[in-house]
């Protein structure tokens, strides 16, 4: 009952931001010494989140800010359009006065390789470099 009166109060929302304001691709420089940069397909790995919010109207009732999908990723931050870059956070390298939170490498490989296992996303293998990170000649 409580789940059919949330619903019928909920007002109009809007689960992303426009898709202009999301970069398309987000290049990753972090390794750039050793490999390409890694370009992120961004926009679509938003668009991805937002449908699971948008085809059920609980989930999109509780999630109403147009920012929610980017907090998987920016997670410590504000919600915002433009979140600081994971590196205002993540030193690299790892830093032993603050032993949880990962470095910037780290805090990437962890991020893209938990959300791949946790979503069954199968190519690219976590385990291969070379499939996210082409090798510089």
């Amino acid at each position: 009952l409580m789940a059919q009166v949330l619903l019928k109060s909920r007002q109009p929302m809007r689960t992303s931001y426009d898709q202009a304001d999301i970069p398309e691709i987000v290049e990753i420089k972090a390794l750039s010494d050793q490999y390409d940069a890694v370009k992120l397909p961004h926009r679509r790995i938003v668009n991805k989140l937002t449908v699971g919010i948008e085809g059920s109207d609980l989930a999109a009732y509780f999630h109403r800010d147009p920012g929610t999908p980017c907090q998987g990723c920016h997670h410590n931050s504000p919600v915002s359009s433009k979140p600081p870059k994971c590196a205002s956070c993540h030193g690299k390298p790892f830093d032993d006065r603050d032993p949880f939170k990962p470095g910037l490498m780290a805090a990437y490989h962890i991020q893209c390789m938990d959300c791949h296992a946790q979503m069954g996303i199968q190519q690219p293998v976590s385990t291969n470099c070379t499939g996210c990170h082409r090798a510089k000649p």
